[in-house]
């Protein structure tokens, strides 16, 4: 077996409890070998960081105390996450199963 690089996909949210539901299962549906996924919370108000412990407990949640903004929040969160690469993904997206290999490769 091949070693392949670990990548963080790196969500920045807040309040986007209708884009997590509808989105977030085509990210953990990756089938990229050496993925963690990160939900980075800026300080969300209503049930998302709840409905993420609840439903999905491989994401990964880090959770800032405050909203920070686009980039304030996603350098807050960016610092505790290690990986090779990095793919900021909005909560928007639905990606496909094999969105992470071409872009690796």
């Amino acid at each position: 077996m091949i070693d392949v690089p670990k990548v963080a996909v790196v969500i920045l949210n807040w309040n986007g409890l209708h884009f997590l539901r509808q989105f977030l299962p085509s990210v953990l549906s990756s089938t990229y070998g050496n993925l963690e996924i990160v939900l980075g919370d800026n300080a969300s108000t209503d049930e998302s960081v709840l409905f993420v412990r609840n439903n999905y407990p491989s994401v990964r949640l880090i959770l800032n105390d405050q909203n920070y903004g686009f980039a304030g929040g996603y350098n807050r969160i960016l610092e505790q996450v290690e990986a090779a690469y990095f793919i900021l993904l909005n909560s928007d997206v639905e990606v496909t199963s094999n969105w992470i290999e071409p872009v690796i490769e």
